[in-house]
């Protein structure tokens, strides 16, 4: 396998998330259970689609070190596509539900998602540039929806215990942003490793 190959594959791979990604932010905010379910289709067809040569590179015996780089790279790609496929699972739920956020719990998971498409971005473009401008805005992007997720939960712990937020939303929140968080140390993983 030649590296250019690699790298046009886990380009086109971040370049099918983002419309997926900005489908995701409309559903959410739209609580449009069609359309997340059609994120959610999108998403597993592109894993799918890559299957095929995922499978033949991983079970050959004899690897060369591009072939090594990609297996490794494939495991952080695994990590951001479960915790992605989680998170729209989990706005699929609370739209299908009726379950309401508040306001506030709403302009947080608005505030995470706009940075998460952002490190997608980036990621798209540094894995062809390699430019290191981008690395850390990747990198910067993950402390700070950590930090972010860390301040709202706490937030959202009083909202719970104040009875401005019910259970079955509280599981989702918690759900949703632990997902980000998981998306963008993800994201971060593969960047150091591509």
């Amino acid at each position: 396998m030649e590296e250019q190959d690699l790298t046009q594959r886990f380009h086109r791979t971040f370049d099918a998330v983002l419309p997926i990604l900005e489908n995701v932010y409309r559903g959410f905010f739209a609580s449009n259970s069609a359309l997340l379910k059609e994120c959610l289709s999108g998403f597993e067809d592109m894993l799918t689609a890559n299957l095929p040569f995922v499978e033949k590179i991983i079970t050959e015996k004899e690897k060369d070190p591009i072939e090594k780089k990609y297996v490794n790279l494939i495991l952080s790609l695994q990590v951001i596509a479960l915790a992605l496929d989680n998170l729209i699972t989990k706005m699929l739920v609370k739209a299908e539900s009726g379950i309401l956020f508040s306001e506030k719990a709403t302009k947080e998971i608005k505030s995470l998602l706009d940075i998460t498409y952002s490190q997608f971005k980036d990621t798209k473009d540094y894995v062809l540039t390699k430019n290191p401008h981008l690395k850390q805005n990747i990198l910067t992007a993950k402390e700070k929806l950590i930090n972010l997720v860390t301040d709202y939960d706490v937030v959202h712990q009083n909202r719970l215990i104040t009875g401005i937020c019910m259970p079955k939303a509280s599981y989702l929140y918690i759900d949703m942003t632990s997902s980000l968080k998981r998306i963008a140390r993800g994201i971060a993983d593969f960047t150091e490793k591509v």
